[in-house]
């Protein structure tokens, strides 16, 4: 979108409001602070913001939880392919799906093995696991991608939890996969490896709901809250 194309959309007569900032192009329609395309009735939808927020106080932050429909450009020949190729198909939730089912069937596996310890279940639940881990990984390559691409590495609190508690899983995944490669039968002992297995097994469940929770956030967030 050109700064000319991005001026049409000023909220009035209908048209949607849009801003841009840092290149790219955030939909403020739903939002009060932007009611009829006027904000603090000052500043008017339709503008490139980028040089007013960047001089303020205000942060990325107040962008995060507005969702990017478009990128600012110079001319019309500016965009690129592959970024318009990539916000269509959203390969970060597409891949990220897989991890975080699997993590939460591992958990639920284990759980049954525990009352039922059968050797088709601690298979079960350490292939799970293993594949939950492996595929987390691989998720976050173009969740980082994302970050970049649609939000400038934006550190929002939002963004730090899901960096955060992504990388916990990932190493607490490794520490689970060794421990279960070193010796596969202490699933059914006592012993603090085992425990740590099964912990790890559980606990991980839990990070990639919270994952999962602020990832659904940051893309269903209610517009008319900041």
């Amino acid at each position: 979108m050109t700064l000319k194309q991005l001026q049409q959309y000023n909220g009035k007569n209908g048209q949607k409001s849009y801003v841009a900032y840092r290149g790219e192009v955030y939909d403020v329609t739903g939002s009060l602070l932007w009611e009829d395309g006027i904000h603090g009735k000052i500043h008017e939808a339709g503008f490139d913001y980028t040089k007013y927020i960047d001089d303020s106080p205000a942060t990325d932050e107040y962008f995060a939880n507005f969702v990017v429909v478009d990128t600012l450009m110079e001319n019309d020949y500016s965009k690129k392919y592959w970024v318009k190729w990539y916000r269509k198909y959203h390969p970060h939730p597409m891949f990220v799906h897989f991890p975080i089912a699997l993590h939460l069937f591992a958990g639920v596996l284990d759980l049954i093995f525990f009352i039922w310890p059968k050797d088709s279940f601690a298979t079960a639940v350490f292939y799970t696991f293993f594949v939950a881990t492996v595929t987390g990984g691989l998720a976050m390559i173009p969740g980082i991608f994302s970050w970049w691409l649609n939000y400038k590495f934006a550190f929002t609190y939002i963004f730090v939890i899901k960096l955060v508690l992504s990388v916990i899983t990932l190493l607490l995944g490794i520490v689970g996969i060794i421990i279960y490669f070193e010796n596969p039968d202490i699933v059914y002992t006592y012993s603090l490896p085992s425990i740590i297995y099964h912990a790890i097994i559980l606990l991980t469940t839990a990070t990639v709901i919270i994952v999962a929770y602020y990832g659904a956030k940051l893309t269903w967030s209610k517009k008319g809250s900041l």
